[in-house]
């Protein structure tokens, strides 16, 4: 079991880092936690990973004291309660841009009565082994509800979005909103670092956590400024490609 929930060290607001990923792999996900990752982001959205194949990531993950979210894109409400139900941390809801998107997301995730999920034993209380009633406890302090600000229409509404009850992490996502800019993956614009400075102050005056996406190390330094300890490093397709890559370079320039 892990020690300290994900949920607990955010809202202690110790610094971790996490990563998206995108390999449908039981060792991919071993390598990150060896790494020390503090967490993962199965990314549904952009992948065509199964069912079956988060299964078995999630119970390497948790072998690996690693813990996981899962990013799910609009209109997937079918996905949540049964990822949940299969131990992961918790979810990540994509293009978030009304405060009734940022409701159905805690409903969905949280029993009553802050939400609606149905009862079940699962992975968590090891089958009812743990007792139910103290497995809608845990899940309550230690699944973590993240929504995802991605256009200019969930710009103008992250202020009451970062308040419904039950949403703990608002993380940006830059390229989406740099594209709802008119502005396609300029993500370093004045603009659209503007929008994100917005996002963060949002999260914060609301008393959530607000992830940032750093791009580029100079960024670290700035977002530490603002008291941010949430950060999403990459993915982990990128990651390996500019690790292939630089190894091989290292030994074609062996002479």
């Amino acid at each position: 079991m892990l020690k300290t929930s994900l949920k607990s060290r955010i809202l202690n607001r110790e610094e971790c880092f996490g990563v998206f990923c995108s390999i449908p792999s039981a060792v991919a996900l071993e390598q990150m936690a060896a790494a020390g990752y503090d967490f993962v982001i199965i990314d549904l959205e952009h992948t065509l990973i199964s069912c079956e194949q988060i299964e078995t990531m999630v119970l390497a993950a948790r072998a690996s004291q690693l813990e996981v979210l899962v990013r799910v894109p609009p209109n997937t409400s079918h996905l949540v309660v049964p990822l949940l139900d299969a131990g992961v941390a918790g979810m990540v809801f994509a293009r978030v841009d009304h405060t009734n998107q940022a409701r159905n997301a805690v409903g969905l995730c949280h029993y009553a009565p802050l939400g609606h999920r149905g009862l079940n034993s699962t992975r968590t209380s090891r089958y009812g082994m743990d007792g139910l009633n103290d497995a809608i406890h845990k899940a309550m302090e230690n699944t973590l509800v993240v929504v995802m600000i991605e256009s200019l229409e969930g710009l103008s509404n992250v202020e009451s979005i970062a308040k419904v009850d039950g949403i703990d992490v608002i993380l940006e996502g830059a390229a989406d909103l740099s594209q709802s800019m008119g502005l396609s993956w300029q993500t370093s614009h004045v603009k659209v670092q503007q929008a994100l400075e917005q996002i963060c102050a949002a999260a914060h005056s609301a008393g959530k956590a607000f992830c940032a996406l750093p791009r580029h190390i100079d960024d670290m330094q700035r977002w530490r400024k603002q008291s941010v300890s949430l950060f999403v490093i990459g993915d982990d397709r990128g990651i390996m490609r500019r690790a292939h890559q630089a190894h091989l370079l290292a030994h074609k320039e062996i002479v």
